[in-house]
């Protein structure tokens, strides 16, 4: 089995699905992980949050060997990471797309 392939040997939608891949992976961030989002209060008696308006925080939570660990985010890459949390989720849904197509031509032996 080669380990290469011509772009002709590949159905119109897993040419689509590489074709994303490629441009996802070439100029995106990725993030693997999770978004949490937390209130709490700060305990400042004069605070907005003593009276019920709690201060909002987004944590990356990830688990690496076996081991959960966090991060707070500051709220100016807040957008910048739910983006890169987005296209690493992206990215695996397109990866396990090109490799279900893989699994089919392999069990109908068309390689």
């Amino acid at each position: 089995m080669a380990d290469t392939f011509s772009r002709a040997e590949l159905s119109a939608a897993e040419r689509e699905l590489r074709s994303h891949l490629a441009q996802l992976a070439s100029g995106a961030w990725f993030l693997r992980g999770a978004l949490s989002e937390r209130s709490s209060k700060c305990g400042k008696p004069s605070c907005h949050c003593a009276s019920g308006e709690l201060h909002g925080s987004l944590y990356l939570v990830q688990s690496q060997a076996g081991k959960v660990r966090q991060m707070c985010i500051p709220r100016v890459l807040q957008d910048r990471v739910r983006q890169a949390v987005k296209n690493c989720q992206e990215m695996q849904r397109l990866i396990e797309a090109v490799s279900e197509l893989e699994w089919k031509r392999l069990r109908t032996r068309k390689v």
